[in-house]
Order: structure tokens, then sequence, then C-alpha cells
């Protein structure tokens, strides 16, 4: 955007959430104007309003009938999203949601049709798209040089002690989040994988809880197919610690990135369809040559997501992950919990009412042992 930019409505909706700190410096950017503030807990709900030079609304009903926002920001649990996303969108207001975007897909179903029926944008905030070295990435591949898709590889220890779990009743539970490593420290990895590599055909998992006492998974290990048939492994864990990585292979090269933030890109000398074919000695495997890449400039934050939805509304350019790219991770994410439930491959798009009666089995159960303590 450039030159001077009207400034658009926000509103706040669970403006007393911890996130709230990452996105304040995007709260300060020329385009916006927060308009109002909600929060279940009025107390620190008012203190915050008061910080952000805004009126505080008891409930986002009334926030949005008396504000009436361009854009309303959602950082309540993700239980609560869709129900208050698709209440903005009806109200006329575009929609920045955190991530994930919902508890099970079919909601997020929901939330892109109230979307689309209203003629209003949905963004889910996926920040890490904006890292300088996903972006180059994402780039690489859009191009082709890559070649075919091969192989994925997606590794992600998230530790978290027992006190993580302690701190909250609702953690690592059915009822308050409906998944545990798969819903909370997944979400971005998982979007990364689908942003870079699409979104697989089919999934098999094994869903463990190794080392917590929580009713949800910590530890996860799916192996996924793609339409091609290229092959991916996917692991997420609170239960380990270490580096995190996803790596991609395609017949004309591979890409590794790293949690710090770099990207290395190896070429094939010859793209790996044109090697098997033609190459003349039993044994020859091409040689691989390190490509630099520049990255370019930027950072994965809150402002970067903001600024991609500003100009999407005032420019009309498309949003980096709105509802039918947010909701990729969030049905891998089901489907991974539905395939270890079940003991079976599932196949993709995910059965909407399957998984459904699936999740509200698991919360009766977690009701039930909930009643006979």
């Amino acid at each position: 955007m450039t030159g001077e930019q009207p400034k658009l409505r926000h509103a706040i909706v669970g403006v007393g959430a911890g996130i709230l700190s990452a996105h304040r410096p995007a709260l300060a950017l020329e385009t916006v104007e927060v308009v109002g503030a909600c929060d279940v807990n009025a107390e620190v709900g008012r203190a915050r309003a008061e910080e952000l030079g805004c009126p505080f609304f008891p409930d986002h009903q009334t926030l949005l009938a008396e504000t009436r926002p361009d854009i309303t920001v959602i950082l309540t649990p993700h239980p609560f999203h869709a129900a208050i996303a698709i209440d903005a969108l009806e109200a006329g207001s575009h929609v920045l949601v955190e991530k994930p975007m919902a508890v099970h897909v079919a909601e997020a179903d929901a939330m892109i049709q109230a979307a689309e029926a209203n003629g209003r944008l949905l963004a889910v905030n996926f920040q890490q798209r904006h890292r300088p070295e996903i972006r180059a990435a994402h780039q690489l591949i859009q191009s082709g040089q890559l070649g075919e898709l091969q192989r994925v590889e997606l590794v992600e220890p998230w530790m978290r002690p027992a006190a993580y779990y302690r701190s909250a009743g609702w953690r690592g539970t059915w009822r308050g989040e409906g998944g545990g490593v798969l819903l909370n420290q997944a979400p971005h990895g998982l979007d990364l994988l689908c942003h870079l590599a699409g979104m697989p055909r089919r999934v098999f998992s094994w869903n463990r809880t190794l080392r917590h006492a929580i009713e949800t998974e910590d530890t996860v290990l799916a192996m996924i197919e793609y339409d091609n048939g290229a092959l991916g492994t996917i692991y997420f864990s609170t239960a380990e610690a270490g580096p995190r990585r996803m790596e991609i292979v395609g017949t004309g090269g591979r890409l590794f990135i790293a949690q710090d933030g770099s990207l290395t890109y190896q070429r094939f000398e010859t793209d790996l369809r044109e090697h098997i074919a033609n190459h003349p000695s039993m044994f020859g495997a091409p040689r691989l040559e390190d490509v630099p890449v520049t990255l370019p400039e930027g950072r994965g934050d809150h402002v970067a997501v903001y600024r991609d939805l500003h100009r999407a509304i005032l420019e009309g350019t498309p949003v980096c992950a709105d509802g039918v790219q947010g909701r990729m991770s969030l049905e891998l994410a089901n489907a991974m919990i539905y395939s270890s439930h079940h003991n079976q491959t599932v196949e993709l798009p995910l059965d909407r009412e399957g998984y459904t009666a699936l999740l509200e089995s698991l919360k009766s159960q977690s009701l039930q042992k909930e009643a006979a303590r």
C-alpha cells in the first residue's frame, strides 16, 4: 500500500488473551483504528480496552452492533472461534481469527460459507507464512525449480513440562481443546506443510500419550501420501526436546528449512526423472549443487498478517491465508486424530459427520471421567 491509507475500524473479541501482546504492534499500524473490545473477564478486558484507548463491551454481540467494525479480530480460545466469526461475518465485518480457526473442520466449513454468503473476507492468523525463508521456499516450488514433489518430512518437538498442562484445566482435554499437540502446537507446522507441499490425499497416524497425564495426544507420528504418489512423514511431540525442521524433496532438488530461519536449496544436476531414465550406469547418482537463495525482507509476524489483510480489503489482493487455506491444517489434524482412533488410513477430504461423531464421543467420555472423580 502506498500513500495515505484510510483507517479500518477494528474490534477485538477476547482482548484479555495473552496473545494480544503479539497483536499490539499491528494494532499500532497507520491503517488501524481500534473501536471496541470485549472479554469474558470484564476486569482484565476493561483494563486492556483502556490501554488501547477504546470502549469495552460486555459481549461480542453488543460490540458488533454498536461499533460496526470493518474487521473483527478474534483472540478467544478456539472452541469459540466459529460462533463468533459467523456472527461477525453476518454483521458485515471482515474477520481475522487466531489459529487454529476452529476445533473441527465442519466448523471451518460453516465459517467459510458465512464469509462467502456475506461477501466478507475471512483470514486466519498464520503469520509464519510471511517468514522470509518460507516465502522464498514457496517461490522456488511455485516456479517449478523443485520439479515434481517426491518426499516431505516435518519434525517438530515442542517440549512442554507437566507444569504447562497444570497451568489451565482445559489444556490437553477433548472438551477444552478438541485435541492435544495437534490442536495447540502443530497448527503452524501443518499449515506450512500444506502451504508449501499441498494437501495430502491420505494419512495414517499413530497418536500417543507418552509422558503427560492428559486425555489427548502428546506425541504423533503420521505417514501421508499425495495425489502423485509422493510420500511424507509428520512428527509432533510435547514430550521431546530438539530442533524443528522441514525437508521437501522434488525431482529437481531439495529444500531444508531449519528452526533458525535458514533455508538450504540443493539442485540435482539432472532432474531425477531424466536421470533415472537415461543414465548409463547401474549405480550412478546425480550430483547435488548448493544454490544460494536470497531471502526477501520482512518478518513472519502479526504486522505482516494485518498488512496483508488490509491490502486485500483496500486493494483487492488475495489474502495469504484465507479461510480455505486456513482450513487445510485443521482438516489434516482432524484426519490424524480420526486415523489413530480408528486405526485406519483416512482419505481426504475428511468425513465431516464421522469426525464430529468421534469428537463428541471423546468429549462425552471426558465428561464421564470428570463426574466419576
